[in-house]
């Protein structure tokens, strides 16, 4: 079975995420995809605002536009969140399917400064959502550089919205309408927990 990978700290998760899992996964085809909430990021400290629990339950209440399993893989080992590791426990609980990892064109530009970068080029088919403003040539460059190396690597365009987690986090901080760019559910979910406001939130 061909099996997406989603991973983010979703911290909150918007639509941005969401239509990239569906429009990807329909081009694709791909029959499973796994939404992985990381428990901390590598590179970045985590954002104050939402318990790793609290990011995984609001996951969970995305309308993802296609089938999903929601995996608190990374929450239960805990620590810094590492692709290669994530990939390795999915590799082992199914053995026969090809792993589809998707996401976004600033993890391509970085991807060697992922840990143990070359060996999680053989571990899966790299997916990456160009957006708008991306330049193609230079993203196009950097794909057929870790081919090179033994990746495949995929540009699938998504439809475009503008949105990140951080400028969400400063809007509902600000008490500004965000409701455009987050599930009515999540959106709900923050209201009522009151996350990410005031200084917190930022």
């Amino acid at each position: 079975m061909d099996t997406a990978i989603f991973g983010g700290t979703f911290n909150p998760p918007h639509r941005g995420h969401t239509l990239l899992v569906g429009a990807i996964c329909r081009a694709l085809g791909l029959a499973r995809c796994v939404v992985v909430p990381t428990f901390q990021p590598p590179h970045k400290a985590p954002a104050a605002g939402a318990s790793p629990a609290q990011r995984l339950e609001m996951a969970a209440l995305c309308d993802w536009g296609v089938p999903v399993e929601i995996s608190d893989v990374e929450l239960r080992r805990g620590g810094r969140s590492y692709t290669f590791d994530t990939l390795a426990e999915f590799h082992r609980r199914w053995p026969e399917d090809r792993l589809f990892f998707l996401m976004g064109s600033d993890m391509l530009l970085s991807f060697r400064q992922w840990h143990r970068y070359r060996e999680l080029l053989g571990m899966a088919i790299f997916c990456v959502a160009p957006r708008r403003e991306d330049d193609r040539a230079a993203l196009q460059g950097a794909a057929d550089s870790l081919r090179a190396e033994g990746g495949t690597f995929l540009l699938v365009d998504t439809p475009p919205l503008e949105v990140s987690s951080t400028w969400l986090r400063a809007r509902l901080a600000a008490g500004e309408d965000v409701s455009d760019y987050l599930d009515p559910a999540v959106l709900r979910y923050i209201e009522e927990r009151r996350l990410y406001r005031g200084e917190d939130g930022k």
